[in-house]
């Protein structure tokens, strides 16, 4: 399978010394318990949030191959958008729970407020009242279900995007692990459920969020 220019394919390099280090480091680090915890008591932070760390830095100074590849990446000025689109289909993975929820909320919202005019004006809507009152209340309240409206259709077209390329994955462990990661399941419960390690783990779901990407923003790739 190609890549478009070349460019999500080495941008991937950035996001893979991270995953090594996390898989290196992190994972045999009293402070996150030797790998039992996802997050480090030192920076109080998820390992995949933190930037930089001591630790990080003498392992890149013992293993110079793993900079010198993060640095000859750096070089390529094409990279930005194609990182910029992993980084995306990694946050759109990450909300699909929340967006499946919220689809639910404005949907019950929508059916609430459109089961008639008492419900959504209130039993004194025929009451007499100052000029002006009702058609103001009138117009907020269109305007309001218009901006619903509008993010419902937005949340379902994401996660219809999510689901056909989801849908386009056709390798068993891979589909396993997108579809582990959309049901929240954490990155070490995945990993057993496949029966790898944690790196071959990481690796798979590198494979996973390329594919993803280029299903679901490969045309941003071409174009730019």
């Amino acid at each position: 399978m190609g890549y478009p220019k070349g460019g999500l394919l080495v941008s991937t390099q950035i996001s893979t010394k991270r995953d090594i280090l996390i898989e290196e480091v992190c994972s045999h680090c009293p402070a996150t318990s030797w790998g039992k915890k996802s997050v480090c008591r030192v920076h109080d932070l998820h390992v995949g949030k933190v930037e930089t760390c001591p630790e990080w830095e003498k392992y890149c100074d013992n293993n110079r191959e793993l900079e010198e590849s993060d640095q000859s990446s750096a070089g390529f000025t094409d990279l930005e958008p194609a990182f910029e689109i992993l980084q995306r289909t990694e946050e759109d993975i990450k909300d699909y729970r929340y967006m499946m929820v919220e689809i639910k909320r404005i949907q019950n919202y929508m059916n609430e407020i459109g089961s008639g005019t008492v419900s959504l004006y209130g039993a004194e809507f025929g009451q007499p009242r100052g000029k002006g009152i009702v058609s103001n209340r009138t117009h907020a309240e269109v305007a309001q279900r218009e901006r619903k409206w509008k993010r419902l259709a937005n949340l379902q077209a994401s996660v219809d995007r999510i689901h056909r390329a989801a849908d386009s994955i056709t390798d068993k462990k891979e589909r396993v692990v997108i579809e582990a990661l959309l049901d929240g399941e954490r990155n070490v419960v995945i990993a057993k459920q496949i029966g790898v390690s944690r790196q071959k783990y990481y690796n798979i779901k590198r494979t996973v969020i390329m594919k993803m990407a280029l299903f679901m923003y490969g045309d941003e790739i071409t174009e730019g």
